[in-house]
């Protein structure tokens, strides 16, 4: 072993164990890895930044965008709402909603496709008095599935073609993928709708919100004195000294409730200030305002809403920049003008103060504003709302402009009139350009998180190469392995992969597999399709862990999963996964 592949094997150690710990975002410890392989000499300082322009980095900035172009013209959210119409019972709906979840996933983007029939399956939960968890995990295990089915289905797939065409000229086709993941898709859809949902754990997590977040537990109610120091002086102006650990989310004057606080509100003899705080700061406002406590009132969700005020509940997502922040960090109050109610985590509501909580992803957020403020809010911050619109969704103008650039574009890279990365960023410009997308959503559209892994990683990946550590690993696998006959290979790749994409991120596992797996055909001069397939199929069967992909972070907290749920599923389905890959491989892409 050499000092370069002993240096670079540290390295990716030490990067593994920060993407375990998971208390630094994963495009920080890519960036990090990239630094440090750059200081210790393992990539060369030119051109260290190469990896953001690669084609596969570009690719997936395309589809993103291409994802949000759909969904904002409104046919998308349409096909939803008539989609989940279907099915008198919970089984048929289940079906229904997993299979559609595995197509919409084939063309967009996994954790849109799940965010778009999340609220309408929690409300067919509560319909039919189904527990939760029993349809989010098929419905997030689905998305993975159907992501593999085209070369956009996932960023795995964009990586893995990337890989083929530096080591044999030409990457895959758009379809190219579909006759080893469309079978997976089917098998695997039908497995968790007959059988598999029963090894589901039964998570009841309260289904309305006034059972899962007890208000009562952090408000206090107050009221304003005469000749108090508060009266007659807006909250504005006592911010700085009364308000500034407890906020007013309502307050009754005159016997009725105002759900809309504004800071310009001055306060009245008589007014009864709803706050909100914890334990210690509630009793060190009293102690400084000198103001009574104004009885024990029941509250429920219900009264923090009203004429112009809502009460949402939205789950953060792992790339939110809310994750590891308070609200008293964000002030959302000041920033949004948006109250946070309440925070559940794993099913169970935090007893802490809200705005005191660190924020992790997979939270649910109780939030209340106005619907212009909490729309904001969830679009900046980076949180999906639980709740299904109040209007009915109908494609805009743009629908048929958005289908047909979509189209377009698979169409050029399946007859190979273009390559991937300029047919579809091509079309993404042009959704921009006609207004089927605005150039803020976008921006938005794009997750500057998974792009910076990629660009990170993929000039670690190379070195890798480079310096020879993917040709050791290879052949001490093949050494290891011994005499076992040709698909054992394979389905050891599959394995290793799939171990890797459930502790870190699905791409990162693929750059770091794709060599190996590259070394290990050629190495004994075997079909290198069947291994970058394997690695492929791997790489997207993140199904174990709530870690290993942002659908399972998605459904964490609005099933009431915890860590150890994941794998009684996940374990059986990544076994008929392997199995069904292996047989597929051997068919399609023989060794």
């Amino acid at each position: 072993m050499t000092q370069e592949q002993l240096t670079i094997f540290l390295l990716l150690g030490v990067m593994l164990a920060l993407f375990s710990w998971g208390k630094v975002r994963y495009d920080i410890v890519s960036l990090g890895t990239l630094c440090a392989a750059a200081l210790l000499g393992i990539v060369p300082t030119e051109g260290l930044f190469r990896g953001f322009g690669h084609n596969a980095v570009v690719t997936v900035a395309a589809v993103l965008v291409i994802s949000a172009g759909l969904q904002n013209s409104g046919f998308v959210d349409f096909l939803v709402s008539k989609i989940t119409q279907y099915g008198k019972t919970i089984r048929s709906q289940m079906f229904i909603l997993t299979f559609a979840v595995a197509v919409f996933s084939a063309f967009m983007n996994n954790v849109g496709a799940l965010s778009l029939f999340l609220p309408a399956t929690l409300r067919i939960s509560r319909l039919h008095k189904y527990p939760a968890s029993r349809l989010l995990m098929p419905l997030a295990f689905s998305s993975l599935l159907g992501g593999m089915m085209t070369l956009v289905g996932s960023p795995p797939n964009i990586i893995i073609s990337s890989f083929r065409k530096q080591t044999m000229g030409a990457g895959y086709r758009m379809f190219d993928f579909f006759p080893i993941g469309a079978p997976l898709t089917i098998v695997g859809v039908l497995f968790i709708v007959l059988i598999g949902y029963k090894l589901i754990p039964v998570r009841k997590p309260s289904t309305t919100k006034d059972e899962l977040f007890e208000v009562n537990d952090y408000t206090t109610m107050v009221e304003i004195q005469s000749g108090s120091e508060l009266e007659g002086k807006s909250l504005k102006d006592l911010g700085s000294k009364y308000f500034k650990e407890v906020q007013v989310i309502a307050y009754v004057r005159d016997s009725v409730k105002y759900a809309y606080v504004s800071p310009f509100l001055i306060l009245q003899e008589k007014d009864r200030l709803i706050l909100q705080g914890g334990t210690k700061q509630v009793q060190d406002f009293l102690r400084l305002s000198k103001l009574p406590l104004s009885g024990s009132v029941p509250l429920g969700t219900t009264d923090f809403s009203g004429e112009g005020v809502v009460v949402q509940e939205v789950v953060v997502t792992e790339t939110s920049n809310f994750v590891r922040r308070t609200a008293k960090d964000m002030e959302l109050r000041s920033n949004f003008n948006v109250n946070l109610l309440g925070v559940a985590r794993e099913g169970a509501r935090l007893t802490d103060s809200p705005n005191r909580i660190e924020i992790q992803s997979g939270d649910v957020l109780l939030l209340q504003g106005t619907p212009g403020s909490i729309q904001e809010i969830v679009r900046d911050i980076g949180a999906l709302p639980l709740m299904e619109r109040g209007i009915e969704m109908k494609p805009t103008s743009t629908v048929a402009l958005s289908i047909g650039l979509f189209f377009a574009a698979i169409l050029l890279v399946t007859f190979e009139i273009l390559p991937a990365d300029l047919s579809f960023t091509l079309a993404a410009v042009l959704m921009v350009i006609t207004g089927v997308l605005s150039l803020r959503k976008a921006y938005e559209a794009i997750e500057l998180p998974i792009l910076i892994l990629l660009g990170s990683l993929i000039p670690v990946s190379e070195a890798l190469e480079t310096t020879g550590a993917a040709e050791l690993i290879a052949s001490k696998i093949l050494s290891l392995a011994g005499v076992l006959p040709n698909w054992t290979l394979v389905m050891i790749v599959i394995a290793m992969t799939m171990l890797l994409t459930n502790i870190i991120n699905n791409a990162a596992a693929a750059l770091l597999m794709a060599p190996i797996a590259i070394s290990m055909a050629m190495t004994l001069g075997l079909n290198v399709d069947a291994f970058l397939m394997a690695v492929f199929v791997g790489a997207t069967s993140a199904f174990m862990t709530p870690i290993g992909h942002q659908s399972n972070t998605l459904i964490m907290g609005p099933g009431g999963f915890q860590f150890r749920d994941y794998w009684k599923l996940g374990f059986p389905l990544s076994l008929l996964v392997i199995a069904v890959t292996v047989s597929m491989i051997m068919i399609i892409w023989p060794i």
